[in-house]
């Protein structure tokens, strides 16, 4: 089972390495309050990365919190990679961006913990 949960923590990440290396991407709109859509995108995917990871690590009875610093540390290396594709750039708001999602996402993981055990037994 251990692996398993794992796997999808690479899947994930993977899609997310694709996603972010692609070499044009569309253009996406802006939102009404201004903040881009492309900043939503990458909370949700960094958010979901860091929920698997802590689910990945919760199997083995371990904290949470080296997920949060993986998740952050990726978004920080996908940016980096960026530099290195002609048509993309390195933005700082999309590591903020991919950290705000990461800690969202375990504070929801967090909240919903107690839910969790719950279906579990």
């Amino acid at each position: 089972m251990i692996r398993r949960r794992w796997s999808w923590v690479v899947g994930w990440a993977l899609l997310i390495e694709v996603l972010m290396l692609w070499p044009s991407p569309p253009d996406v709109p802006g939102l009404p309050w201004k903040v881009g859509l492309d900043k939503v995108a990458h909370a949700a995917l960094f958010g979901v990365l860091a929920v698997l990871g802590a689910w990945a690590l919760e199997e083995r009875g371990r904290s949470w919190w080296p997920a949060l610093v993986g998740a952050v540390a990726f978004g920080a290396l996908t940016e980096v990679q960026q530099q290195l594709i002609p048509s993309r750039a390195m933005e700082m708001g999309d590591i903020l961006a991919d950290a705000a999602g990461a800690v969202i996402g375990l504070a929801m993981f967090a909240v919903l913990a107690p839910t969790r055990r719950e279906l579990r037994s």
